[in-house]
């Protein structure tokens, strides 16, 4: 019924249905999205660290925690989140979590350029651009090819990779 009212766009039911089971990291994720979705990044924080609180190694989580903060212009707590979401990749390129229910990939290369704009938003240019030039060796898909751009233009205008929400992304 979750999934129903989310797929409708009525957000404000699917997190009242979703927050009467919610008892998984899935489920905290899963508003954690919502609530992002609908602009509510503080919320969105909390129900991202309450799923890693129950699973420490959801990546996903830490990342779009990151992409709140960010947006939140909390960079230091962003940069933090990102690095947790890089250390809980494992060393994988991606992660596929599909088997959770999110049509969603995590890339390594959208980790570590969302870690470099943090460190340019920081007030650290060269230390950022380094990590981007280590996001750009990163490179999977044609949407990585702005790390490019991204990157000639100093991080100047850009803003972070995130997961794109829809229908097709809670499951």
């Amino acid at each position: 019924a979750a999934l129903e009212a989310y797929d409708k766009e009525d957000f404000d039911k699917a997190l009242q249905l979703f927050g009467t089971i919610a008892d998984s990291s899935k489920i905290l994720t899963n508003m954690g999205l919502i609530y992002a979705t609908i602009g509510e990044h503080e919320a969105a924080v909390d129900h991202f660290i309450q799923a890693t609180q129950l699973d420490t190694f959801l990546a996903v989580a830490y990342f779009q925690c990151g992409v709140s903060n960010f947006l939140l212009q909390r960079y230091d707590l962003a940069f933090r989140d990102f690095d947790g979401a890089l250390l809980y990749l494992r060393g994988n390129e991606n992660i596929n979590y599909e088997q959770l229910g999110l049509k969603f990939k995590l890339y390594s290369a959208e980790v570590l350029f969302n870690k470099g704009l943090c460190q340019i938003y920081m007030g650290q240019p060269d230390q950022g651009l380094g990590t981007m030039q280590e996001a750009r060796s990163e490179k999977v898909t044609a949407e990585h090819n702005v790390i490019d751009d991204a990157i000639a233009d100093r991080g100047d205008g850009y803003t972070v990779f995130s997961i794109v929400s829809g229908p097709s992304t809670i499951n």
